[in-house]
């Protein structure tokens, strides 16, 4: 495994092609692994063997999207305060929110930040100090789902090598 230096980077090196969701699983002591795949993309009128004739004419200079499995990447919470996937036909996104990224999202105000204590038990004092600790919302936009984590811990990144 490399390890990749921040979320950032790891956005700049996936490319204009949202990844995949292959995997997530939060663990017993709230740990929480996110795994994405690279998206490669095939050439002009690949994989139309089972398109109808209508379809086969409308794709034939498409080119398709697809997992590339050699390339896989872990996103590791230690921590989380809350997470959610939402299919991303469904997802809402608001005007007020600021974020920076392209697929992989760091929020500066989201209007899950803001409705935080009304969901878990978390408060931010007057001083501006949080409890746990100061919390980050990270976005993670894949191809099919929008995951959405508020956590304390920053990730950890790693690519897998295959």
């Amino acid at each position: 495994m490399k390890h990749i230096r921040s979320f950032e980077e790891l956005d700049h090196i996936l490319g204009i092609h949202a990844p995949f969701l292959s995997a997530i699983s939060d663990g017993p002591d709230n740990e929480l692994h996110v795994v994405i795949t690279a998206a490669k993309v095939g050439e002009v009128g690949s994989g139309l063997d089972d398109a109808s004739n209508a379809l086969h004419d409308i794709l034939l200079e498409s080119r398709p999207i697809t997992p590339d499995n050699k390339v896989q990447y872990e996103i590791y919470f230690e921590n989380y305060i809350i997470y959610q996937v939402c299919n991303e036909s469904f997802a809402i996104y608001g005007e007020e929110e600021i974020r920076y990224g392209t697929h992989l999202i760091i929020f500066e105000k989201s209007r899950l930040l803001n409705g935080l204590n009304t969901v878990v038990n978390v408060f931010k004092s007057d001083d501006g100090t949080c409890y746990p600790g100061n919390w980050t919302h990270y976005g993670i936009y894949t191809q099919n789902h929008v995951i959405d984590i508020i956590s304390h811990c920053p990730p950890v990144i790693m690519r897998h090598i295959k």
